[in-house]
C-alpha cells in the first residue's frame, strides 16, 4: 500500500482547513469592526463618547481586533511556512496585545477581594515580561 496518497490527501485537507480558518477570522474581523462602529455611533447618539467607561469598552474592542489580526497572522505565517521565528513572534505579539486589553480593562472591583485581584494584576504583570523576553529573543534570532 503506498503511503503517499494519504499523507498527501491529509495535507490538502489540511491546508484547506487552514485558509478556511483565515477567511473566518477575516470575517471575524469584520463583524468586530461593525460592532466597533455601531457602538461608537450608540455612544455618540447617547452622549456617552467622553464616558470613561464607554471609552474603555470602545478600547477594549479595538484591542480584541488587534487579537484576532495577530492570529490571523499567525495561521498566514503558518500557512505559508515562514517557519518557526515568524509563528512565535505573531503569537507572542498576539499574547502581548491580550495582556495589555486585560491591563486596560482591569477594575479590581471585578475581584472578591484586593488580595486577589493585586494576584491577578501581578501574574499578567509576570506574563508580560516573559512574552516580551520570549519577544526580545526571537527578534534577536
Amino acid at each position: 500500500m503506498d503511503l503517499d496518497t494519504p499523507i498527501a490527501a491529509s495535507e490538502s485537507v489540511m491546508r484547506v482547513a487552514e485558509l478556511v480558518a483565515a477567511y473566518l477570522l477575516v470575517g471575524l474581523f469584520v463583524v468586530g469592526l461593525l460592532d466597533f462602529g455601531f457602538l461608537a455611533l450608540s455612544f455618540l447618539r447617547a452622549g456617552r463618547a467622553t464616558d470613561p467607561r464607554s471609552l474603555i469598552e470602545l478600547v477594549d474592542i479595538v484591542l480584541l481586533l488587534f487579537i484576532v489580526a495577530e492570529i490571523y497572522r499567525t495561521v498566514i505565517a503558518y500557512v505559508e511556512s515562514e517557519g518557526e521565528v515568524g509563528v512565535v513572534r505573531a503569537t507572542v505579539y498576539a499574547g502581548i496585545i491580550a495582556l495589555v486589553r486585560k491591563a486596560i480593562t482591569f477594575q479590581i472591583d471585578g475581584y472578591s477581594s484586593v488580595t486577589n485581584a493585586a494576584i491577578a494584576a501581578g501574574s499578567y504583570t509576570l506574563l508580560l515580561v516573559g512574552l516580551g523576553t520570549v519577544l526580545w529573543v526571537v527578534s534577536r534570532r
